[in-house]
């Protein structure tokens, strides 16, 4: 598979980034390598290779407690704009037509 500049400034719009000439020519070289070395891994030979997985080994898990209760006024002083008493953030979707 090979990247475009085009792939590159498609991936930018959908993730909202703004990037520079120079910084598309450059992600679409990277983005092109690492592809590139992600080919190689498909032509490792595989077959000797156990597929399995250890049941043996216990799972430890943690007690699961609280400890420490924000009030909603503590979590707000961290918005940063609050309406009404929620956060207010930026509007992230919108309509397609463009």
């Amino acid at each position: 598979m090979t990247i475009t500049q085009e792939t590159v400034e498609h991936v930018a719009k959908l993730a909202r980034l703004e990037l520079t000439p120079d910084e598309v020519q450059r992600y679409t070289q990277d983005l092109g390598k690492i592809l590139t070395l992600v080919e190689q891994l498909n032509e490792v030979d595989l077959s000797q290779i156990e597929v399995g997985m250890e049941t043996n080994v216990p799972t430890n898990f943690r007690e699961d407690k609280q400890i420490r209760e924000f009030s909603h006024n503590e979590l707000l002083a961290n918005a940063p704009a609050e309406e009404d008493g929620f956060f207010r953030v930026p509007k992230i979707l919108g309509d397609n037509s463009n």
